[in-house]
């Protein structure tokens, strides 16, 4: 279940290019309206959502700063109906004071809040595309390693894929309290398949490649993740259950919210 979050603001205003922090004070706020604060927040752990900042319509990146476009929102996603509730909850009781939430150095009003259409997953392979960046990181490498602590399918696949399957494994249990093996592919386009999307509109236009590394600054450090479009298979509930609360790590603090292009039946590789 998702919501999407419109933001009112009367001019253009430029963010921080460490600008997710904002939006995760957003959360804390709105979930300290409703007494979910202290579940959520008071311990580090896997958070039961996930959420992406879209920057509006033509924004540019500068050399420091963010440019923000026409159409700023959020997207708010998650598989528990009283997280989701709570969320909607305390974004009204903001709404309805009037308060404006700080991004930078400006501030903007809450607009129309939108429950999104349900997305329900019923086959075995998801044809999904990232919403903002995703990233993986493996538990058995240093975090001063930068390009090993932080994986992408375009370097080590096999290597990708067994960490995607533990994290996946590890972050199911937390939130579901049930041990489940988990059997989970990520599988990269063909050339043509990405050229079929292309031209077929089914990708933004910023989409030049399957999958780009992307480097963004957070927290004053750096986090190394990806963007793109890639085929999950698994079993249904899986594929729904990253749907719901994101692909990957740190998917509370804004990374790791996907959509759905298609699904198929069956798996058609040749």
């Amino acid at each position: 279940m998702r919501l999407n979050v419109n933001f009112l603001s009367p001019q253009v205003f430029s963010l921080p290019k460490d600008y997710r922090r904002y939006f995760i004070s957003l959360l804390k706020k709105i979930f300290t309206q409703t007494g979910l604060y202290q579940n959520l927040y008071e311990e580090k752990k896997f958070k039961p959502y996930t959420f992406s900042a879209y920057l509006g319509e033509k924004f540019e990146i500068e050399e420091e700063k963010v440019q923000i476009g026409e159409n700023l929102f959020l997207i708010f996603s998650s598989g528990d109906p009283i997280v989701l509730a709570n969320f909607y909850n305390g974004l009204l009781e903001i709404k309805r004071k009037g308060e404006e939430i700080p991004l930078g150095e400006k501030k903007v009003n809450i607009g129309e809040i939108t429950l999104l259409p349900q997305r329900k997953i019923n086959f075995p392979k998801v044809l999904f595309r990232t919403i903002g960046v995703s990233v993986l990181s493996n538990p058995e490498a240093s975090a001063k390693e930068f390009k090993e602590w932080y994986l992408l399918p375009i370097d080590d696949l096999e290597r990708f894929n067994n960490v995607l399957r533990e994290r996946t494994k590890e972050k199911y249990k937390h939130l579901n309290g049930e041990e489940k093996e988990i059997k989970l592919t990520f599988q990269n386009l063909t050339e043509e398949e990405f050229r079929i999307l292309k031209t077929g509109g089914l990708l933004p236009a910023n989409f030049e490649q399957p999958i780009k590394e992307t480097v963004v600054e957070h927290y004053g450090g750096y986090v190394r993740g990806f963007r793109g479009v890639f085929w999950l298979t698994g079993d249904p509930e899986i594929l729904q259950f990253i749907y719901d609360y994101g692909f990957g790590v740190r998917t509370g603090q804004g990374f790791g919210c996907v959509e759905i292009i298609t699904q198929v039946a069956c798996d058609n590789e040749k």
